[in-house]
Parts: structure tokens; C-alpha cells; sequence
């Protein structure tokens, strides 16, 4: 599974108890991925996934960026500039 690495977290002002999280997913480039964080599927709401069409730095996101939005309990633990992956996730 490609890794992706954590550019925003706020709160769900809509659903109380979740976060928002945003992260992009890492290319090929070197990336130091030591505590490589595994998320349990089961435990996450993908809301959407997309290429970035323009810039949005308020969630860390530049032109070109695929990323994913997720919605996570707020006790997940997760910080800014982590890196994750996702365990359980069925490979195509």
C-alpha cells in the first residue's frame, strides 16, 4: 500500500466526536518513513479523494497532490507530518 503523509487535522463542525484528517499520498521521491503508522480500515470514513485541481494550503494540499479527506474519531492519535498507511485495505 502507497503511504500518505498527515498535512491537516480539525475538528468535524458538523459531526461532534470526529476529526477531519487530510493526507497526500507520498510519491516516488525519498521520504524518511520510519514510525510508519498502519490505520485499521474499519476505523475511518474516506469522504473524498481526488488530484488537486488548485492550490489549497489551508489543508496542505498544491496543485497536482493526490489526496484523501477522512473522517476519524477524535482519539486517533494521529499528528500533522505522520505518515500512514492503511491496513485491511483489499489490493487491486
Amino acid at each position: 500500500m502507497t503511504p500518505l503523509i498527515i498535512t491537516d487535522i480539525r475538528k468535524s463542525c458538523c459531526d461532534r466526536g470526529f476529526d477531519l484528517v487530510t493526507a497526500i499520498f507520498l510519491g516516488n521521491e525519498n521520504h524518511n518513513l520510519d514510525g510508519l503508522r498502519s490505520i485499521d480500515e474499519k476505523y475511518i470514513v474516506i469522504l473524498e479523494s481526488a488530484t488537486a485541481q488548485k492550490e489549497s494550503p489551508q489543508i496542505g494540499v498544491r496543485r497536482g497532490d493526490q489526496y484523501v479527506r477522512m473522517k476519524l474519531k477524535i482519539n486517533h492519535g494521529l499528528c500533522v507530518g505522520e505518515a500512514i498507511t492503511f491496513d485491511g485495505m483489499n489490493k487491486t
